[in-house]
């Protein structure tokens, strides 16, 4: 008997695949030289951006029961865990924190969990309305920008929250100020004007990883399992269940600083927590705030450049 033979329709099809999955990493590597014009369609489709952002708002919290509630109960639960763990193990003690620890775990819980659902919702922005991709013309990135945005509710409530028990610390607990004086009171102050600034590039972060994943993900579908270990990993080297002040010069030092993260989650402990510039840099630290900015800005257009360049084949591909 012969050898089994594959038929020719099946090897040029095999062979079609594996070229389409090299030009999508080739792909990657280019820069769009319409990087400005496309932004400037973009502008002008900002209406269409807002009323996706507004259908995702309200699609998230229809016939719910708690409704904005959840944006809420997640960042308390996990603060409270947390906090109750560091108390049990001693390490409240230790003043490694910046501030109590029930505080700063309620404030940086609160970014991180905004960073990880638009992410999330993001990646599948595209994979999630392929009858819209499919049918209808539009700027595709208006899809991810839009779910990612939705999740700003959320981060606004949520820091809100934080705002209401910080205040209550500065009237409830008067003796807070001798533990953590250059953080006491926590009330609004002016180092809250920074907080757009780093929220924007904060942003942008975002926005340029979910550009990759969501186009990635219109090819290969186990993306978004990539994307949820990735982000239980990346918690693990960003200082949120802990102070950046805590790791200084230990063996994973250099890997937490060169975490993009690291130096957003400190410039809004900076600007909002000490009441120092986000571009101040302790003698003992050697990740700047300036890099992670310099970083975000660079991910975007990464990102975005990538997603342009794919955009014509999202129709054939979905």
């Amino acid at each position: 008997m012969g050898t089994p033979h594959t038929p020719p329709t099946l090897e040029i099809q095999a062979n079609a695949d594996e070229s389409s999955s090299v030009q999508v990493w080739r792909r990657f590597f280019i820069f769009d030289v319409h990087f400005v014009s496309n932004l400037a369609r973009l502008w002008h489709n900002r209406y269409l951006i807002f009323a996706l952002t507004q259908r995702g708002v309200r699609a998230r919290y229809k016939q719910s029961l708690i409704g904005i509630g959840w944006a809420l109960i997640t960042p308390l639960a996990m603060t409270a865990v947390f906090t109750y763990m560091y108390s049990a193990l001693g390490l409240e003690g230790r003043k490694t924190f910046p501030c109590p620890p029930v505080l700063y775990l309620l404030f940086t819980l609160s970014f991180w969990n905004f960073l990880t659902r638009a992410i999330t919702n993001g990646s599948t922005a595209l994979v999630s309305n392929m009858d819209l991709v499919t049918k209808v013309y539009f700027p595709r990135e208006v899809l991810p920008i839009s779910s990612v945005l939705t999740n700003v509710v959320d981060l606004v409530f949520s820091f809100l929250l934080w705002a209401g028990v910080a205040a209550g610390y500065s009237y409830l607990r008067p003796g807070v100020a001798f533990s953590y004086p250059h953080a006491y009171p926590f009330l609004p102050h002016a180092g809250w004007l920074w907080l757009p600034v780093i929220f924007f590039f904060h942003l942008l972060l975002i926005l340029g990883i979910v550009f990759i994943t969501a186009t990635l993900q219109v090819y290969f579908r186990d993306v978004g399992h990539l994307i949820n270990l990735g982000l239980t990993l990346w918690l693990i080297i960003t200082p949120v269940l802990y102070a950046i002040g805590a790791f200084s010069g230990g063996r994973y030092t250099t890997l937490i600083n060169l975490n993009p993260m690291t130096g957003i989650i400190d410039g809004y402990r900076l600007a909002i927590i000490s009441r120092a510039s986000p571009w101040y840099t302790a003698p003992n630290w050697e990740h700047h705030v300036v890099g992670s900015v310099l970083f975000s800005v660079w991910i975007f257009l990464v990102g975005y450049s990538f997603f342009k360049h794919e955009e014509q084949y999202f129709a054939d591909v979905v």
